[in-house]
């Protein structure tokens, strides 16, 4: 488990910065427009609803000497790498040179467009297998928990680096702002990414498929075979508000801070890195409260502490800089609770599908997880970026007005939670508890077994 969760550590390095620097950067540094720089970073995920399920299909159908998941991470690293270089430091002579030989002139809405479109196709070749392969590795209720814990640790600390590097960078070497911090952690990535990915692809081992190739099917019928189970429709719904509030908290952020709190940057790297020490601490406790409460419920009561502690943001201004510090330090705390228990429900709500139809559709199921997870990402930066500019908000301003900075107080907290609370009617009561996801266990097994020994008495009779 730890070596398959090494992988998450580079991959989660990459998405906290496009949250909090590359809308910063691409507006502050290079002149964008802030709404249009978060409309374009919405655009981009279009693409997702032909490459996502499309990936997801394959990866469920093919049979490899090497797996059905791992062939398809080891094709997507090279691209991950290379358009996360151009999106993150494209002022290098690397960058320039190559977007050269593309036709392409200086930096502009086409070349944010085809460089973040091509890092989420990379993450989708990589994350999309990965997190599948992830669901296969175990059958338990718990033990899956256990699985995305570890996943989702590692991915923490991958989320630490990137708020510790930037630190390094403005601290260490006097080098602040978005656009040195955005430098370092692509340097980094490039380095670390086919390091901590190499064990898990040599050493850890892909179960044996428990059913035959799946068959091949159209992208649509695909679709509406996954929107048919309850269970996976509820989360999938809860994901996009919960996913959608946590993004907008991520890409104004710095605006909130910067604008409203009037801190410095560094002080801003330290709120940060504070904020998800507090979110990876946390996950043991809310891992125990699950096994006592059920996963399900455990989100429901994560959602409730985020909200409560994010109606005292607006409250807040200059001067109060340290109240806020610990106010965010609790309102963290929830975060992990939002992140590893629904993906650890996901891989319960499979073993309906497999349960109906006696084949293993994992990876088609987590193309629309993973499809709906960056749509809601996408429309999180869209809505909130675009919010605060149409409320007068400028980031190149010094002087913003009162209502600018209210807005971006209330997009920054009031209103994710108000998105998150959604959510709240559909997991309560959740129907796939841990007594009925064992039963449905129990059940596929002795089906297992039954075509087994049918099986191995057609062959003997043969």
């Amino acid at each position: 488990m730890a070596l398959y969760g090494l992988v998450n550590l580079p991959t989660s390095i990459v998405g906290l910065p496009i949250a909090l620097y590359i809308p910063a950067f691409y507006s502050q540094n290079l002149g964008l427009s802030l709404a249009m720089v978060g409309t374009l970073i919405a655009l981009s995920r279009l693409t997702d609803v032909v490459t996502d399920p499309a990936i997801g299909m394959a990866s469920d159908r093919w049979r490899t000497r090497f797996g059905r998941r791992k062939p398809w991470m080891v094709l997507g690293m090279p691209l991950k790498v290379l358009a996360l270089w151009m999106l993150f430091v494209p002022d290098s002579s690397f960058s320039v040179g190559l977007w050269a030989a593309l036709g392409g002139e200086a930096v502009s809405n086409l070349y944010l467009f085809v460089w973040i479109s091509a890092l989420y196709l990379g993450f989708t070749l990589v994350d999309l297998p990965y997190r599948a392969w992830g669901a296969e590795l175990s059958l338990d209720y718990d033990e899956r928990s256990r699985v995305t814990g570890w996943r989702e640790a590692f991915g923490y600390v991958g989320t630490l680096l990137a708020l510790i590097i930037p630190l390094v960078m403005s601290i260490g070497f006097g080098r602040p702002g978005a656009g040195n911090a955005l430098l370092a952690v692509a340097a980094a990535v490039v380095v670390m990414m086919p390091l901590l990915s190499l064990p898990a692809l040599i050493w850890v081992q892909e179960l044996p498929a428990r059913s035959a190739p799946v068959a091949a099917i159209p992208l649509k019928r695909g679709l509406k075979i996954v929107w048919a189970n309850g269970p996976y429709r509820r989360l999938v719904i809860s994901l996009l508000f919960l996913v959608a509030a946590v993004s907008m908290t991520a890409s104004l952020s710095f605006f909130f801070v910067a604008s409203v709190m009037q801190e410095t940057f560094d002080r801003y790297a330290i709120f940060i890195l504070a904020y998800y020490v507090s979110s990876s601490l946390a996950i043991p406790l809310w891992f125990a409260i699950s096994r006592r409460l059920g996963k399900h419920k455990t989100v429901v009561l994560g959602i409730g502490w985020l909200s409560l502690w994010s109606l005292f943001i607006p409250l807040l201004g200059p001067g109060h800089y340290w109240i806020f510090f610990a106010v965010m330090m609790l309102k963290g705390s929830a975060v992990g609770a939002l992140v590893f228990l629904p993906a650890s429900m996901v891989a319960d709500v499979v073993d309906i599908d497999t349960l109906r139809t006696g084949e293993q559709r994992t990876g088609l199921f987590f193309s629309l997880w993973g499809m709906v997870n960056k749509a809601a990402v996408a429309f999180g930066v869209f809505l909130a970026t675009n919010a605060v500019v149409w409320f007068g908000f400028d980031p190149t301003s010094a002087a913003n007005t009162e209502t600018a900075k209210l807005a971006v107080a209330l997009f920054y907290s009031v209103v994710p939670a108000i998105l998150a609370c959604v959510a709240l009617p559909l997991l309560w009561n959740y129907p796939l508890t841990k007594a009925r996801q064992q039963r449905m266990r129990d059940h596929i097994a002795r089906r297992d077994e039954r075509r087994k020994a049918m099986a191995g008495e057609s062959s003997t009779n043969g």
